[in-house]
């Protein structure tokens, strides 16, 4: 069998409103998604190891020892939510071998992003089973053709598939590259500080009832004369210094969350007496993470 391992990293949130529901159902949000992995952050990421049959006799064993399923799913590590089947990999194989007939296939997942925390883990899973899977089967999808697929497999994957600092708007799938002078601004954060990740395992939040207990803002981009929490636009406030940053860029889903969850405030509190910047939780938690000059993570 061909075989490709990839390492699934995740992202955070570098501040995150949450406006009215639209006509559709979704909320309006705003925030800058930004990659960590082992290489900024201290993160371990997933261990993704997809395997293709290459001929008639591999596709003949694969169906061996009662196993009917055209994908193998295998889970280890971290607890995943769900059968294997249910794995957003799975998902992810299906999408593709429906419009391309593929090989069968076995997928391990060994976990270690955790799941419900706002990491993002379990998109960048399903988007690294489709980069692997194009490779293997010679697919030659193009960007943009990932990104159509990463569409379908949920709101936050189309980041990604390229895994760059991304204004996030809309639903939270139009993606956005950002501009001067944001780009410099956050790319003087990659050179001088580092992000310290941390969570605590028995605190699974739920993003539907995350939006469910967030005060929503009323005006997207222009601000609400009843709402207390100034508007800034993320791309204008991340240009001033990260030392400047807390208190005017916020997640609005930090607040109800630690009520519902008291001991992430102090994790919030703890990472700041050890020497971080900045400190936010990030998606819907329950990862805090804080910004911390290199050298001090």
């Amino acid at each position: 069998m061909k075989q490709l391992t990839l390492y699934p990293g995740a992202k955070i949130n570098i501040g995150l409103y949450v406006f009215e529901k639209r006509e559709d159902g979704f909320h309006e949000i705003e925030s800058i998604f930004y990659p960590v992995g082992p290489d900024n952050s201290n993160l371990e990421p997933d261990k993704l190891t997809v395997s293709v049959c290459e001929n008639q006799n591999e596709e003949t064993l694969f169906y061996t020892e009662n196993y009917s399923e055209k994908v193998r799913m295998i889970e280890c590590g971290l607890d995943y939510p769900g059968t294997p089947q249910d794995n957003i990999c799975v998902k992810a194989y299906e999408l593709l071998d429906a419009d391309y007939q593929l090989p069968p296939a076995v997928i391990v997942l060994e976990k270690h992003l955790p799941v419900g925390a706002g990491l993002g883990g379990g998109s960048s899973d399903g988007v690294c089973t489709l980069k692997a899977l194009n490779e293997l089967c010679n697919l030659n999808l193009t960007q943009e053709q990932l990104t159509s697929y990463a569409e379908k497999l949920g709101s936050d994957c189309p980041f990604f598939v390229q895994n760059e600092p991304r204004l996030v708007t809309g639903r939270g799938e139009i993606l956005t590259p950002l501009e001067e002078p944001a780009c410099t601004a956050l790319k003087n954060i990659s050179e001088k500080y580092r992000v310290g990740i941390t969570f605590s395992p028995d605190c699974f939040v739920s993003t539907k009832k995350a939006y469910s207990i967030v005060p929503k803002r009323k005006k997207n981009g222009l601000g609400d004369e009843e709402d207390e929490r100034p508007y800034i636009p993320i791309t204008e406030a991340i240009t001033i210094p990260v030392e400047k940053w807390q208190g005017r860029i916020v997640n609005d889903f930090e607040a109800p969350v630690f009520k519902e969850f008291p001991q992430l405030e102090k994790v919030k509190a703890s990472l700041k007496e050890t020497g971080a910047v900045y400190v936010s939780m990030t998606g819907s938690g329950s990862a805090i993470f804080g910004l911390f000059p290199n050298k001090e993570v």
